[in-house]
Order: structure tokens, then sequence, then C-alpha cells
């Protein structure tokens, strides 16, 4: 693939950064927000509405249905831009996992009416609830079942670590349809308001570096109708394959921005801590682990915009997307190891964040495939093109 010129982003990056530093954490200070508790829902919602206001909400969402059309890779800088800076409001400035993402591209013309309208407009958040107990990287062995009567689907079973689980306003749910024999049948997309009765939350989750934003999902006997069916029956497993393949990229412009926080930091930090009558950034020894940070993170940067732009071309990126999300999200754990050695004993204080950044990032060889099953997806796409 011909490497086209990235486009100029940066009038919408210093729209992300001045959003963000006079408007998201003053409004943090002003309610005294922190960390360890999860914004309330009201002032989510009003983050949410905002950046709607100022275009930054769902930018990468089609005109059509409210969004600004922004290409993807435009979203993926947007995305490292936000994630530079530290706010509790991370999932609502532009729309994260709570917020529209393309899968709902597959709604219907009533169904973007009943639930993708209100999503654009930051008046509700979704999530994306697919993992199960038994069900984590072998996303094939789902036990939740949607069961075909005269009436529609009777929907059973549970799911777990489902970011946004617990403030979702309805949730895309991925079940094994079960009809008689010759109907249509496999996985499929349900749309379900938590409203609906047997919709329950059954547990939060204490997450590592998180608090309340990940939780469990029950459902118990929920009477559903074919207008819940996302897309097609069947169709649920590709599209959530389709999914988790764009949002791999997203996730590694995450973690890119939080490599770009943890090395500023420990840069300003190096400069100004003095020991044996200078500052410590005139130590070779410091000098390296900045200089191997920084190096790392512009790698990361590339891949992203690389990986991205491959996206918005309409390629195939199960392999550099599962690359890019591999290399970045193991790339921001070293950067967050080297900025606590660089902080020394004051790195591992609550006052100066970065203990929570090093708390934060272990969760992102994780989330959308672990970095083993990266490793095998790049290897299995790898044999079959060097057999062609």
């Amino acid at each position: 693939m011909e490497q086209a010129p990235t486009p100029n982003f940066k009038p919408l990056r210093e729209a992300v950064r001045h959003y963000i530093t006079t408007e998201v954490i003053p409004l943090e200070r002003d309610n005294n927000l922190t960390w360890d508790v999860v914004p309330p829902a009201g002032l989510r919602r009003q983050v949410r509405v905002r950046a709607r206001e100022l275009g930054l909400y769902a930018p990468d969402m089609p005109q059509e249905v409210g969004g600004s059309g922004l290409s993807f890779l435009g979203r993926c800088v947007l995305e490292m831009e936000l994630h530079s800076h530290d706010t509790v409001f991370f999932e609502d400035v532009l729309g994260g996992g709570g917020g529209p993402s393309s899968i709902m591209l597959h709604a219907n013309e009533p169904q973007r009416a009943r639930w993708l309208a209100p999503l654009m407009a930051g008046e509700t958040t979704t999530c994306f609830a697919l993992s199960e107990a038994g069900a984590g990287s072998d996303a094939s062995a789902l036990q939740a079942r949607a069961v075909v009567d005269d009436a529609g689907f009777l929907l059973t079973g549970s799911k777990s670590i489902v970011s946004n689980g617990p403030h979702a306003d309805f949730a895309t749910v991925f079940a094994v349809v079960q009809g008689p024999e010759g109907s249509p049948s496999g996985v499929t997309a349900f749309l379900v308001d938590a409203s609906t009765p047997g919709y329950l939350r059954a547990r939060d989750h204490t997450c590592m570096g998180f608090t309340g934003f990940q939780g469990e999902l029950a459902f118990d006997n929920v009477r559903l109708g074919e207008e819940n069916v996302l897309g097609q029956v069947g169709a649920g497993f590709p599209m959530a394959l389709g999914w988790i393949n764009g949002n791999r990229v997203r996730t590694a412009a995450m973690t890119v921005g939080v490599a770009r926080r943890a090395l500023a930091r420990s840069a300003a930090y190096a400069a100004r801590r003095q020991q044996f009558g200078q500052p410590i950034a005139s130590f070779q020894a410091i000098q390296l682990k900045l200089a191997d940070m920084a190096t790392e993170l512009f790698a990361g940067e590339l891949m992203v915009e690389r990986t991205a732009a491959m996206l918005d071309q309409g390629l195939d990126i199960r392999k550099e997307g599962a690359m890019t999300k591999l290399y970045c999200s193991e790339m921001v754990n070293r950067a967050a190891y080297e900025a606590i050695q660089v902080h020394g004993g004051i790195g591992c204080l609550a006052e100066t964040g970065i203990e929570r950044i090093y708390r934060m990032v272990r969760i992102f060889t994780i989330l959308e495939g672990t970095s083993e099953m990266q490793r095998v997806t790049i290897a299995g796409r790898l044999m079959r093109e060097l057999a062609c």
C-alpha cells in the first residue's frame, strides 16, 4: 500500500485540546472528581452534549446520521490527543466505548431513529456485550441464547467485563439464535434497551486502573422482536469481528496518547529534579530511558496512522490491526514502567499520577484480544500470505 499524505488534523487536535483544558478539566476540579469514583451521569451527559455542539462527538460517523464524516485516521489522531490528557471523562469527549460506532450503521431506519439518533445527540450511551465468563478469547463459544418462538425471541445468558455496561441505556448483545430446523440461526446481534424486563445490571467490576466502567450484564428471559435484530439473523459474528478490528486500532491510538503523557511528565520531571548538584536529565542513564520511550512512541504513532489509513481505503487490516494493537499496548506498558523509574520513589505516589498510569495501562494488553491472540492472528495471516 502506498502511504497517502497525512491530512492536516491540527485544527481538530487543537479544538480537542482546548475543550479538555478549558472546560472538561475545570469541570472535574469544580466537582472534586477523581479516578476513584465514576463521574455522575449528569456531568458525563453534559460533557457529551457540549462535545457534540463543538463538532467533536463521534466525528467519524457519517454526516447522514449526524456525524462529521471524519476519516477513521482523523478519529485516531483525535484519540491520541485526547488520551495525552488526564481526564476522567475520557469516554465522553469523543464518544468512546459507550458512544456511537460503525456497528450501528447496520441499523435500519426505525432502529436509527430509536437508538442511533439519541446516541449521536449524546443523550444516551451504549455498550458492546460480547464476552462471557466462558467465552473471552474464544468468542465462538458463546452460551447466550435467543430462542425463537411465536412471539419473537427469548434471550437468556450473561455477559462479563462489559465496558460501560453499568451505565449503558441499551446494549448490543450477541447471542446464538436457536429456532426450528431449517430456520435462520447462528450468532446474532440484538439491540436491547436497559429498561426491558429481564435486563439486569448484575454487578460492577472493580478493574485495575479504572473504577466502575466495567460490569456484568444478565438476561433473564428477555422478550425481543424482529425490531431488535441488528443486521440479519446469523450475521452477528462477522459484524462483531469487523468492529473489533477497527477498535483494536482505536485502542492503540489511546495507548499512544497515554504514552505521550508518560513521556512528557517524565521529561519535565527529569529536567527539574536535582541530584548530585544537577538535573537528573543530564545523566546518561535517564537520557537513554527517555530516548527509548520517545523512539517507541514515534513507531507507535506511525503504526496507528498507517493502519487507520488502510482501513479508510477499505483494505483488510486483520494482520496490521493486530500488529498495531500488539505493539502499542506493550509499548505503553514499557513506557509506564520507565516513567516510574525516572520518577523514582515519588512515581509510586498517587499525587504524581504516574502510578495510576502504570496501573491503567496493564489492561491494554488484554482489551480487544490479548497480546497472545494478536500474535496468533498475525502468524495465521502471515502464513496465508506466504502460501499464496
